[in-house]
């Protein structure tokens, strides 16, 4: 799958949109308005209305289900049963995707009768997971063949041409991590169109502008110059100029001293990444893609003569508490994990800690840093990725700031404690400025970044330290 580039840099404050609204259920309307796209300035005098699709409906017939699970209701909604193949994200599904009423479990493949929904099997229409009930017509370790519909997500794109004219493009349609289309040449992307699968009709959470840097001021002519005058007496001698400014410091110069000294010095620097499953690498395949070993490979070569080593203490679906309070041998040991290999630093992601308000973080993040402290150690907080919108409660996701109170209690807690803090949490919600869906980087379409979610987290920990 080819990587789609991201710009990490915060867009400047006067950069500009071209206005994208919704004109109809699937109808937008583009301008009028003007913008320069690098060296192109885009000037649209009159709105122009344009068409988009919705998502296509795929049939899935006579798949064959063997070992038909008994449906478990008590289960998270991926898990409550068979998943069905058309709409599976990493070890998830896609949620919204599947057609509920479309849904046939028979005994045999064609058409014969299908059982009973409710009766002979249950049926999770939002996570498109199903099984069993026991004591109906589905024995135990039967196979059976099922019959569905679902809808697959897109992102569409706004191009316009040399000539002004507008088009829109459709992307790939996927369960998960959806791509943009090309350009093709001579053509600038003015907005993305995020179709999601379960899309009823376009609202303006949909529309992604991607935005372009205004065009700079433009410079003063030359005042004309003055008339000859008398030749003047000499000069006494040329005052020194003032010395530069000196840079500002760098977050790590300030709040990592120990590690920087270490890093500059070519002295050995021993790293745990403490974490839930995305430090586990939940959503990648390759190690060197998880964002620790990223971050280790960029630190690597901007401080290449210091000997690095990364450690990784990361327990998937678990909360920091949940390490912490793990008994001492097993296969998650706080003590031996994170404070027993003497790291220099620890940086600490858990996005299973986002049930904590400002309240809860000052109270157990105090104890957490208590103890990496004691053992020597220097702490980055990591703010967590953006994931699915209604596990955080959002009504849509047109926000530029992260809403969760868990976000803001780290940030107040990194200034209290004088914490160093890595803000990817501020990148993500940078995407969609850049016309990037958050929800597309997500590789099992609910929480695990994909690689290029995963170099967010580089990125925000790079930016702590200086270039020497």
């Amino acid at each position: 799958m080819p990587m789609l580039p991201i710009i990490l840099s915060i867009v400047a404050a006067q950069a500009q949109l071209m206005p994208v609204d919704v004109a109809g259920p699937w109808t937008i309307q583009v301008g009028p308005g003007t913008i320069r796209a690098g060296e192109r300035e885009i000037v649209l005098a009159e709105p122009v209305r344009l068409e988009v699709q919705p998502p296509a409906i795929v049939q899935a017939r006579d798949e064959c289900y063997a070992n038909f699970p008994v449906f478990n209701d008590k289960a998270g909604g991926w898990a409550k049963g068979a998943r069905l193949r058309g709409v599976v994200a990493e070890e998830c599904t896609g949620t919204g995707l599947i057609v509920p009423e479309s849904v046939k479990v028979k005994l045999a493949p064609g058409e014969s009768a299908p059982f009973a929904v409710g009766t002979d099997y249950a049926l999770d229409g939002f996570w498109g997971t199903l099984g069993r009930v026991e004591g109906g017509g589905i024995g135990n370790r039967q196979t059976v063949w099922i019959d569905y519909d679902y809808k697959l997500s897109r992102i569409d794109t706004v191009f316009i041409d040399g000539s002004n004219n507008l088009h829109v493009t459709m992307g790939a349609p996927a369960v998960a991590l959806a791509m943009p289309p090309q350009p093709l040449p001579g053509e600038t992307a003015l907005a993305n169109i995020y179709v999601r699968g379960g899309t009823a009709q376009l609202v303006r959470d949909n529309l992604y502008p991607i935005e372009f840097a205004a065009p700079p001021a433009p410079t003063p002519p030359a005042p004309a110059p003055p008339a000859p005058t008398p030749p003047a007496p000499s000069p006494p001698a040329p005052t020194p100029p003032a010395p530069a400014p000196p840079a500002p410091a760098s977050v790590a110069e300030t709040l990592l001293p120990k590690t920087l000294a270490k890093l500059r010095a070519g002295q050995p620097v021993t790293i745990v990444a403490f974490g839930d499953s995305v430090t586990n690498g939940g959503g990648v395949t390759r190690p060197e893609d998880w964002y620790q070993n990223q971050f280790l490979a960029r630190l690597r070569e901007r401080f290449s003569q210091a000997p690095i080593r990364m450690l990784t203490a990361a327990w998937g679906g678990a909360s920091s508490k949940a390490y912490l309070e793990a008994p001492a041998g097993g296969p998650y040991d706080f003590v031996r994990d994170v404070l027993d290999p003497k790291p220099d630093l620890v940086t600490l992601e858990f996005v299973n800690d986002a049930y904590l308000d400002e309240a809860g973080i000052a109270a157990h993040y105090a104890g957490i840093l208590e103890k990496i402290r004691g053992a020597g150690a220097e702490l980055v907080l990591i703010t967590p990725h953006l994931v699915r919108p209604d596990w955080m409660k959002v009504p849509d996701t047109m926000f530029m700031e992260d809403p969760r109170p868990y976000v803001k209690g780290l940030k107040q807690f990194a200034a209290a404690n004088n914490v160093a803090l890595a803000d990817a949490s501020a990148r993500w919600c940078q995407l969609r400025r850049q016309g990037i869906p958050y929800q597309t980087l997500l590789a099992n379409d609910i929480n695990h970044p994909d690689a290029r979610g995963q170099k967010i987290f580089a990125d925000a920990l790079m930016d702590l330290f200086p270039e020497k």
